[in-house]
């Protein structure tokens, strides 16, 4: 069974998230400490709060949590989990991890935040495999990687395109909530564990 290490921030919705992966067929476990993380074989950052929040949340962990991914453990962002992996946000002050180039953005719409359902544009990545174009996903959110950041898996649109997933080799990032997405998000969770090589199918 794949294994999934869940990153205590204090700012994501931990349960949602481990009952999702727990149907999507792993062990989850939570990692509020270094020592955690550096045991850990699959890494998940979520978080449902600002991007200043997050990353006061990982400062005790960032160093860990870096040379966990420069030793190719698998990392997945979500939300503003997501938005950590890049090194700055116009939200805020704060220093996101640096793992993927380009700054975080206030969305440019007529609403805001970005609260619902919309359709996802992928790139053809294998991590969404089977995913039809135009699958609608959950999101909720004020700030955004642009569309033309390195790595773009998948784009949304809101007042404008931006990016809705990202992957950098072994680094993964979505901007929606796969764990409130449905089927649909199940099939991404799952596409992730197959893509992290922690499970031989998905």
């Amino acid at each position: 069974m794949a294994r999934v290490t869940l990153v205590d921030s204090g700012t994501g919705n931990l349960f949602s998230l481990t009952e999702a992966f727990r149907r999507a067929g792993a062990d989850v476990r939570v990692a509020i400490s270094g020592d955690d993380v550096s045991r850990a074989s699959c890494l998940v950052l979520p978080g449902v709060a600002s991007f200043s929040a997050v990353s006061r949340g990982i400062n005790g962990l960032r160093g860990a949590l870096l040379a966990a991914v420069e030793d190719g453990v698998p990392l997945l962002g979500i939300c503003a989990g997501m938005q950590v992996l890049f090194a700055s946000s116009d939200e805020g002050p704060g220093e996101g991890l640096g793992l993927i180039q380009g700054r975080v953005r206030a969305l440019q719409a007529d609403v805001v935040p970005h609260m619902g359902w919309s359709p996802l544009r992928t790139s053809g990545d294998p991590w969404f495999e089977g995913l039809p174009q135009g699958a609608m996903v959950f999101f909720a959110h004020s700030f955004a990687a642009p569309a033309d950041v390195q790595g773009v898996a998948a784009l949304a649109d809101h007042g404008g395109p931006f990016a809705a997933a990202v992957r950098r080799r072994r680094i993964f990032g979505v901007q929606f909530h796969p764990e409130k997405s449905g089927r649909l998000g199940a099939g991404i969770l799952r596409g992730f564990l197959r893509e992290a090589g922690v499970v031989r199918s998905a």
